[in-house]
C-alpha cells in the first residue's frame, strides 16, 4: 500500500483557534484514524487577523506585550512578535492602532492616530530587531 502523505494547512479559526491549534487537532483525527498516515503542518495567515499569532507560532518565537497609546491616545495593553531567528519582528497595526480599539462614536480620521503601531516598532527596534 501506498503511503499517504497529508499536508494540513489550515488559517485560525476567530476568536477561538490559532491555526497551529486547528492544525494540530486535525493531524490528531488523522493519527486516530490511520496511524500510518505521514502529515505535515503548515499553518497559514493572509496578513489579517491570526497572522502575528502564525508566524510566531511556525517560527518558534514569543508574544511581547507592551504599553502603548490606542488611536484616541489612551494607555493600553497590545502585543507584538518577536520571531524565532531572534532577528525580526511581526507588528500586527491592529493591535495598537485598529478601529476595533473603538467604539463608533470614536471613528474619526481626525482625531485617531496610529502612533501606538509606532511605539511597537520602536519596540522591536530597542530590542536589536
Amino acid at each position: 500500500m501506498k503511503i499517504k502523505k497529508i499536508l494540513i494547512s489550515p488559517q485560525e479559526f476567530k476568536e477561538s483557534l490559532t491555526g497551529l491549534e486547528v492544525a494540530n487537532a486535525i493531524q490528531e483525527g488523522i493519527n486516530k484514524a490511520d496511524s500510518k498516515i505521514n502529515t505535515s503542518l503548515v499553518p497559514v495567515a493572509d496578513g489579517g487577523d491570526g497572522t502575528l499569532q502564525t508566524m510566531v507560532d511556525v517560527t518558534g518565537g514569543e508574544i511581547i506585550t507592551e504599553t502603548v497609546r490606542d488611536p484616541l491616545g489612551r494607555n493600553i495593553d497590545s502585543v507584538w512578535g518577536k520571531l524565532g531567528d531572534d532577528n525580526s519582528a511581526v507588528i500586527e497595526m491592529a493591535k495598537a492602532s485598529g478601529l476595533a480599539l473603538l467604539n463608533e462614536n470614536e471613528k474619526s480620521a481626525t482625531l485617531t492616530s496610529t502612533y501606538g503601531t509606532g511605539q511597537l516598532f520602536k519596540f522591536a527596534l530597542d530590542q536589536g530587531i
